[in-house]
């Protein structure tokens, strides 16, 4: 047998051969449930042999580009983040396969990240459990104060082995030096520690689902830059673990959840808990019909879902780390400032500018290295901008610190949506809309799950006209909010209005404008109008012109936000109509006519 491949990742003895390295690449790459697309299945074939034919210091990302790619001496990764994102994504081909059917491999392969050279690994073979005869993989009562009642905390395992096991489980999801935050930084973020699903029958659409929701979700929540994922085997001493991996005060939470499956329907309940008290954040039950063959498609479906709602700037569990903010340490004011900026990031009131501002200022000081604050802080000196908050003196140097922030929070981290969210966001708003589309792209692939950046994209889709791809996006992102901003709702309502569709676009007009958005009236008086409602027009005008940054020059407002002309025009058309209406309404002897 070959001697061991010779690269610098690997440990003396634990080196598997190159016939088992091969071996194993086979394995992987013919098991059908190895989901890598054949891009993918090509990038760890050449990496593989490369690194076996002794050139692993060499696998950069130029080379990649051209041997599996196709791409020419013109590449570029800067402009072209095709072999990072496709490594991110064979990545987690490789953890799934890991976590799933190739738990008791004899031999592992991973990618670590910061480069492309493979790291080889002969390991002990996992025992798989027996699974039908329903054993408890942890018979061990759960520890003092999880409740009794909650018979979900015990969980069967049915097969899930985690990623790699360290102390009954693996903290994942840190970044490294291609995104990662320091150790400092990490260890202020909350923790979340993903259980397996409990199987509540014995059927085998059971077994899986139970198996593919927990491995799934933990790979479709690292794609949120917010937290700190665990994955331990099951509820056992739980608390004792998060406590050795947590600094004193930084909020832990537990997601756990079961599925049952009666004839063709599947039921699958999910609760997010508080790990401290136990406490119940979040809940949700999904019911769907078992298609033929559709068993992957569910999970898929239902955990990016869970996922949505657990990572969301404006979810659940955000929301109770804002709730409680003032009992956390100091360690954690720069995430909980971030969280500050989301909330202010609403309806982005001038009241609470200063505030955020300051705070962001301060967390970046504090905090050099935290690529979240510079970002943020970016999107702030761009509002400081577009809605008004400074004297037109100042604009010129508002967005050069703006563009400066957010490149260097992409410098830190150049896989950091934030970042991206807003570097597009900065470069809509100075009209290099090509810019701002490549970069919303670029944060929509690293994380299709967020409902922020699905609703970032969209509306810089949406609002130079490409309603094809911006209103899907759009609708996702609303559907998959907890609580949604109103401004979510401006593109759709200006959709439905261009598409003559008056009365949705003044549902939606009025659904923003309950949650405090200024511009919503201008939608509201249009589309009333529009609809010749001449009461509702009139308030809506009232309501408009007590905001003064919009009712002094709509149509300048919606040029600063990058509108196309086929908006402007017809939205300012139905404006004049709307004004016109008004005041003949209040004219003596007038006759409306519309």
């Amino acid at each position: 047998m070959e001697n061991p491949v010779d690269t610098p990742n690997h440990q003396a003895g634990a080196n598997p051969s190159h016939d088992e390295i091969r071996l194993e690449l086979k394995r992987i790459l013919s098991h059908p449930n190895f989901g890598g697309s054949e891009r993918r299945r090509d990038f760890l074939r050449f990496v593989v042999e490369e690194a076996l034919a002794g050139r692993a210091r060499a696998l950069k990302g130029f080379t990649i580009a051209l041997a599996v790619f196709g791409r020419d001496e013109s590449f570029d990764s800067k402009t072209d983040p095709v072999v990072r994102l496709e490594a991110r994504r064979l990545r987690q081909d490789l953890d799934s396969y890991y976590v799933g059917p190739g738990a008791a491999d004899p031999v592992r392969i991973n990618i670590p990240k910061g480069g492309y050279g493979p790291h080889f690994e002969a390991r002990n073979p996992v025992p798989e459990p027996d699974v039908d005869d329903g054993a408890d993989l942890d018979p061990t009562p759960p520890p003092a104060g999880v409740s009794e009642r909650r018979p979900i905390l015990t969980i069967v395992a049915v097969g899930f082995v985690v990623l790699i096991a360290a102390l009954g489980g693996v903290w994942l999801g840190s970044r490294d030096d291609n995104g990662a935050l320091t150790t400092s930084e990490t260890d202020s973020l909350p923790r979340v520690a993903i259980l397996p699903f409990e199987a509540l029958d014995d059927s085998q659409t059971t077994r899986t689902l139970t198996l593919g929701l927990s491995s799934e979700l933990i790979l479709n929540l690292r794609g949120f830059d917010n937290l700190r994922l665990f994955a331990p085997f099951a509820a056992r001493d739980l608390k004792d673990k998060l406590a050795f991996y947590s600094n004193d005060g930084i909020p832990t939470y537990v997601v756990h959840g079961a599925v049952h499956t009666e004839s063709d329907q599947v039921s699958a309940s999910v609760q997010l808990l508080s790990g401290d008290t136990d406490e119940l954040v979040w809940g949700a039950s999904y019911d769907l019909e078992l298609a033929p063959d559709a068993i992957m498609a569910l999970r898929d479906t239902v955990s990016a879902e869970i996922a949505a709602v657990i990572g969301q700037p404006y979810g659940p569990l955000t929301n109770d780390i804002r709730a409680r903010g003032g009992a956390h340490p100091a360690s954690l004011d720069s995430y909980l400032c971030v969280l500050q900026a989301y909330a202010y990031r609403r309806s982005f009131a001038e009241a609470e500018f200063d505030s955020v501002r300051h705070c962001l200022e301060a967390s970046v000081t504090q905090n050099p290295e935290y690529a979240d604050a510079w970002a943020m802080l970016g999107w702030l000196h761009l509002d400081a901008v577009r809605h008004g908050f400074v004297s037109s003196e100042q604009i010129e140097a508002e967005s050069k610190a703006a563009l400066d922030a957010a490149e260097h929070a992409h410098a830190l981290a150049p896989e950091n949506t934030l970042a991206l969210k807003a570097l597009s966001s900065i470069h809509h708003y100075a009209g290099n809309y090509e810019d701002a589309e490549r970069f919303g792209r670029m944060a929509l692939d690293l994380n299709p799950h967020d409902p922020d950046t699905l609703a970032q994209v969209g509306w810089r889709l949406s609002a130079r006209g490409n309603y094809d791809e911006g209103g899907p996006l759009m609708e996702r992102a609303i559907q998959r909010t907890v609580d949604p901003p109103g401004w979510y709702y401006h593109l759709p309502s200006l959709q439905s209005f261009m598409q003559g569709d008056y009365e949705r676009a003044l549902n939606e007009a009025e659904i923003a404008a309950a949650k405090g958005t200024e511009f919503a009236w201008f939608l509201v008086a249009i589309n009333a109008a529009a609809l010749g409602q001449t009461d509702k027009a009139a308030m809506a005008l009232e309501a408009l012109a007590t905001r003064p940054r919009i009712a002094m020059d709509p149509e300048g407002f919606m040029r600063r936000h990058g509108a196309s002309d086929a908006i402007i025009s017809k939205t300012m058309s139905e404006y004049r109509e709307a004004q016109d209406l008004v005041s003949g309404r209040n004219s003596p002897g007038a006759t409306i006519n519309h």
